[in-house]
């Protein structure tokens, strides 16, 4: 007889720092390609924005893109990180001026992520993936086959 219920393995706090650790890495490369959460490009940046950080006219710059890629010195997007994990959940986010400006590039038409939509499409998927791996997995490690042998 299969176990109850109430003694299938919950998630672990490591199994949502993993997840949480892969969904900022994701976010990083998709907005590195210019694109948004809805997977749209990003607006443009001004044109003497885009003319002076092509120029490379910005102290600790690291990008000369003109391309909006939400990356100048870089400083940003590595903010990105897991802030807390716990066997609920995760969260991930920036702190201080960098969550600043987050939302003031959302301001200017450049969402990263959104209270409705937190993460694209792809990404919601693969953390859907994970979710039901690991449910068959606790699942799988608490069924119990039993064998009869009769006569």
């Amino acid at each position: 007889m299969a176990k109850p219920l109430k003694t299938v393995p919950t998630f672990t706090a490591s199994f949502w720092k993993r997840i949480g650790d892969e969904v900022s890495d994701r976010i990083q490369v998709h907005t590195k390609k210019g694109k948004d959460v809805s997977d749209a490009n990003f607006s443009k940046y001004s044109q003497k924005y885009e003319d002076d950080k092509a120029a490379g006219k910005f102290r600790r710059q690291s990008s000369t893109s003109r391309k909006p890629d939400l990356t100048l010195t870089g400083d940003m997007l590595r903010n990105l990180q897991t802030r807390s994990a716990n066997k609920e959940g995760v969260i991930i986010g920036w702190s201080g001026t960098d969550a600043q400006k987050v939302q003031w590039n959302a301001d200017m038409g450049r969402e990263i992520t959104t209270t409705s939509k937190p993460v694209t499409t792809k990404t919601e998927n693969w953390i859907d993936k994970q979710v039901g791996i690991r449910i068959d997995r606790n699942i799988k490690a608490t069924n119990e086959t039993k064998t009869f042998v009769i006569g």
